[in-house]
């Protein structure tokens, strides 16, 4: 859902809808996710289809839906400030990224956070 709103913006470079993922990552990310509508969303549409959760840690989810948010705020202000080849490339980022993890369950933010928690237990 997140690529698919991405990629309208790309399409029409109508920006407001980043607003909307703006709003919806902060939920995710700063908060339990209750008020997330894509959240809400992709529950009722694995309940339909009778999908089965799959339970995954919640702190690398929570860092990647800060990244989106984060993303999400540096798409806006590239947009505002009339750097649309930057806004459209950061968009274009966020749909791959998007893209990787609905089609093929590889979350890049989950990575990072992997990474950044390995090189908190190194001592150096």
């Amino acid at each position: 859902m997140v690529a698919l709103i991405a990629l309208s913006c790309l399409i029409s470079s109508n920006y407001w809808a980043i607003i909307f993922l703006i709003v919806d990552f902060a939920a995710r990310a700063f908060g339990t996710g209750n008020f997330s509508l894509l959240k809400l969303l992709a529950l009722q549409i694995a309940k339909t289809l009778a999908l089965k959760p799959q339970m995954k840690d919640l702190a690398p989810k929570k860092f990647a839906a800060t990244l989106g948010f984060g993303f999400s705020l540096l798409i806006t202000a590239m947009f505002l400030f009339n750097l649309s080849i930057a806004a459209m490339a950061l968009t274009s980022v966020m749909i791959v990224f998007a893209l990787l993890e609905s089609l093929f369950a590889v979350c890049i933010g989950c990575y990072g956070y992997s990474i950044i928690q390995a090189f908190k237990r190194v001592k150096v």
